[in-house]
């Protein structure tokens, strides 16, 4: 029993140090790696902290109840607890914001879900030219568009009913990623949308993915407000980029107090975070939603916004 106790406390002492790595990711890119499965850390945290309750073990409960602290903090603010959808009215603009994978051909699955939610306004990823004609075709009746395919998974592209009033694509010295900014004309209001994809921060993409958002959140801090800053950035919302990418544009996520944590799903029981609608203060978010995948490993997000008081 004593030599479980120690190990039980080594596992314990090892999750607490994985939880504070998740903070430091303005120190090394993996902490924000880590970052990806502060959800996970935070349930392994609770059974320890239960089994060192129940063994009445002192060390253990201030090592689990310290971890579990320390994961909850950025987790609090998701549960679905504090706001519900408020249906009183019709929304000013419906944002479709769907990475529907490269090497997914199954146009019908794509279609289903974007008539099922009837956005006004779709902001694509990985939007290949292998598909590019068909989705096309089939979006007639969005006929204001933003179009940057490519052969991988860089490729962006946007459809809107609403009219755009500015449009441009930027793209950075070594970076690679076009980032969009397009602005619209809704309710008489101008609403502007800066998206972009980064790569993950894994491998040889590592150091990129930094320099990556950091190229969003250049085009979003100098846009006026309201602003809307969405994509899949292979990032989860309280990791040091995108902390940082919210402080600079002065936006907020979309998904806080409706629950709907994670959009994209790998393998087995693996689950995360990666793609975000994130808004300034002066679009109120009327309901968040997620869509089925639709071919894709990522759920499309759904966003309603009031706009203006």
């Amino acid at each position: 029993m004593k030599l479980l106790k120690k190990v039980l406390v080594g596992l314990a002492s090892l999750l607490l140090l994985v939880s504070i790595a998740a903070w430091l990711g303005f120190v090394h890119w993996v902490g924000d790696v880590v970052a990806l499965f502060v959800p996970y850390w935070a349930g392994g945290t609770a059974v320890f902290l239960l089994i060192f309750a129940g063994l009445r073990h002192r060390t253990g409960v201030i090592l689990a109840g310290s971890a579990l602290l320390i994961n909850l903090i950025p987790l609090i603010g998701y549960l679905p607890l504090s706001r519900t959808a408020a249906a009183s009215q019709p929304p000013d603009l419906r944002l479709m914001v769907y990475n529907i994978y490269f090497r997914n051909n199954d146009l019908d699955a794509i279609m289903d879900e974007v008539e099922s939610h009837d956005p006004d306004v779709i902001f694509l990823m990985e939007y290949s030219f292998a598909i590019q004609a068909e989705i096309e075709a089939e979006f007639a009746d969005y006929p204001y568009r933003l179009i940057e395919p490519s052969r991988m998974t860089s490729g962006v592209a946007l459809f809107s009913r609403v009219p755009l009033t500015a449009s441009e694509v930027y793209r950075f010295e070594g970076t690679h990623i076009p980032v969009i900014e397009v602005t619209f004309d809704v309710s008489g209001e101008a609403v502007t949308l800066v998206g972009g994809h980064p790569w993950p921060p894994i491998d040889r993409w590592a150091n990129l993915h930094a320099l990556q958002v950091g190229d969003v959140q250049r085009v979003a801090e100098q846009v006026e407000a309201p602003l809307i800053v969405a994509g899949d950035f292979n990032a989860a919302p309280w990791s040091y980029a995108l902390r940082q990418l919210q402080q600079a544009a002065g936006v907020q996520d979309t998904r806080r107090g409706f629950g709907g944590l994670t959009t994209w799903f790998g393998p087995p029981l693996v689950r995360l975070s990666l793609d975000h609608v994130f808004v300034s203060e002066e679009l109120v978010v009327q309901n968040y939603a997620q869509g089925q995948p639709g071919g894709s490993d990522h759920l499309p997000i759904v966003v309603d916004f009031l706009v203006g008081p």
